[in-house]
């Protein structure tokens, strides 16, 4: 006797579906990471190396966000990059 439940029934973009969501996933984590870190004082270049150095610890070559996704979230959470401003002091920075 068949049982309906032991069949799954996917469909065909369902690869699809789920390769963006753990995109958006990686991306949310990304993004809360550097708002971690942009509170915590840190520089944009120096959150800029952790989140990359974070990508390739947990994916190596096989990452599912790339260097302009990284940038992008960079964008998004320290704010658009122009050269000669003067970035906010950190807490507990000198004066």
């Amino acid at each position: 006797m068949p049982f309906d439940w032991m069949e799954p029934r996917r469909t065909s973009e369902r690869p699809k579906i789920d390769r963006a969501r753990r995109e958006a996933m990686y991306r949310i984590e990304l993004e809360e990471r550097a708002a971690l870190l942009h509170r915590l004082g840190y520089s944009r270049e120096r959150t800029r190396a952790r989140l990359l150095a974070n990508v390739d610890w947990d994916f190596g070559a096989s990452a599912p966000l790339d260097a302009g996704a990284v940038e992008a979230i960079m964008e998004r959470v320290f704010g658009p990059s122009t050269p000669g401003k003067s970035t906010p002091r950190g807490k507990g920075g000198p004066r």
